[in-house]
């Protein structure tokens, strides 16, 4: 009778994924200023997207925010390890506080694409978001299933949009191709 012992478990490191910003303001010259900083910050944008449907907050965050009335979306050439993304949230904090003067509807919302999801960060908790560390939370709002990315009941509003899913589908698709061109990044 042979050993029926089950398979040692292996913990194993995913590869990097595509970071990305979901930018919200008033005056083009803060996104201009916002896409300026992001590169200095982490890296050479990767993709940059059309004007995007308007960031649309909740009724419960409506009263600690204020949104622009345009919206963009920037990913970046660096690969990020998921653990990155508190880190990255931060530096978007920095970013915003120097351009908030100019532009108070100004807010940037950090995220990551992987091969299974796309995920954001946040300071609000929330019984969707899991809790990172440094006062950091993640939300999971797209999962890939059956072939194409499928929208989180709980996701904001934005990311339920036509353009957003044709973004996200188009980033995860770059990202498939980058993988099998770089298996051991």
């Amino acid at each position: 009778m042979a050993n029926q012992f089950p398979p040692e478990e292996k913990i194993l490191k995913p590869p990097g994924s595509f970071f990305f910003l979901v930018v919200s303001y008033d005056l083009d010259e803060t996104y201009f200023r916002i896409k300026e900083f992001a590169e200095s910050q982490f890296s050479k944008s990767l993709y940059e997207s059309v004007p995007m449907p308007k960031w649309m907050l909740p009724e419960w965050e409506k009263n600690l925010y204020q949104t622009g009335s345009s919206t963009r979306i920037l990913s970046f050439e660096r690969r990020i390890n998921r653990e990155e993304l508190p880190s990255h949230y931060k530096e978007c904090i920095n970013i915003s506080k120097k351009l908030r003067k100019k532009d108070p509807s100004l807010r940037l919302v950090p995220g990551y694409l992987s091969s299974q999801n796309v995920v954001i960060g946040s300071t609000i908790d929330d019984l969707h978001r899991i809790y990172l560390f440094h006062g950091i939370f993640a939300e999971i709002i797209y999962k890939y299933q059956k072939s194409q990315l499928v929208v989180s009941d709980t996701a904001p509003q934005f990311f339920h949009t036509r353009e957003s899913i044709y973004f996200f589908t188009n980033l995860r698709e770059s990202y498939e191709y980058f993988l099998k061109k770089h298996p051991s990044i």
